[in-house]
C-alpha cells in the first residue's frame, strides 16, 4: 500500500474583531460550541484534512480584529496559501470593512480565499448583512466560495477547512 502524500498549508483567518474567528476555529478543533475571549495578536491551531491518499495539516493563524494589532498582519500573512476573509453577519461594519482585510492578505500573498459570514444562527432575527451583499463582494474580488456558518450550531463549519483544502490542492494541481 503505497504511503499518504503529506502536505503542510498556512491559512490566515481575518475579520474584525469579534465577529466568531476564534470559535470557529475551536469548534473545528474540538467539536463543541466554546465562547472564546478576545484574541491578543494572534494565536495558531492545527488541524489535518484527509482528502483521499492525502494528507493535508492546516496552520491556521487566527489574527486578532483589533485595529491596534493590525500592523502584525502583513508579515504574518506572507506565504499564505488559503484565507478565510470572515465577517459577522449581524453586524454590518463588520462587513464594511472586508475590503481593507482582503487587500492587506492579498497585497502580502497570493492565498485561496473564501468568504465567510459567521454567526448564521442569528440570521433569522438579528440578520444585517444579505446573502445578496456578501454575493456581490464575493463577485468583485472574484472569491470562488462564500459560506454562512455557525459555530454555535457547527452548520458548515468543517465544510469550509474540506473546501478550502480542496481548492488549494487544485491550485497546486495535486488533485
Amino acid at each position: 500500500m503505497a504511503q499518504a502524500k503529506k502536505f503542510l498549508f498556512k491559512i490566515v483567518v481575518v475579520g474584525d474583531g469579534g465577529v466568531g474567528k476564534s470559535t470557529m476555529i475551536q469548534r473545528l478543533i474540538t467539536g463543541k460550541y466554546i465562547a472564546q475571549k478576545i484574541t491578543i495578536g494572534t494565536d495558531l491551531a492545527s488541524y489535518v484534512v484527509n482528502l483521499n491518499d492525502i494528507e493535508v495539516r492546516l496552520q491556521i493563524w487566527d489574527f486578532a480584529g483589533e485595529k491596534r494589532f493590525r500592523f502584525f498582519l502583513p508579515n504574518y500573512s506572507r506565504g499564505a496559501h488559503g484565507c478565510l476573509l470572515c465577517y459577522d453577519l449581524t453586524r454590518y461594519s463588520s462587513f464594511e470593512h472586508l475590503s481593507e482585510w482582503y487587500n492587506i492578505v492579498h497585497d502580502n500573498s497570493n492565498p485561496v480565499f473564501i468568504l465567510i459570514g459567521e454567526k448564521y444562527d442569528l440570521a433569522n432575527i438579528k440578520r444585517a448583512v444579505s446573502q445578496n451583499e456578501a454575493e456581490e463582494f464575493q463577485k468583485e474580488y472574484d472569491i470562488s466560495y462564500f459560506y454562512e456558518t455557525s459555530s454555535k450550531s457547527g452548520v458548515n463549519n468543517e465544510k469550509v477547512f474540506q473546501q478550502l483544502t480542496e481548492a488549494i490542492l487544485d491550485r497546486k494541481n495535486i488533485i
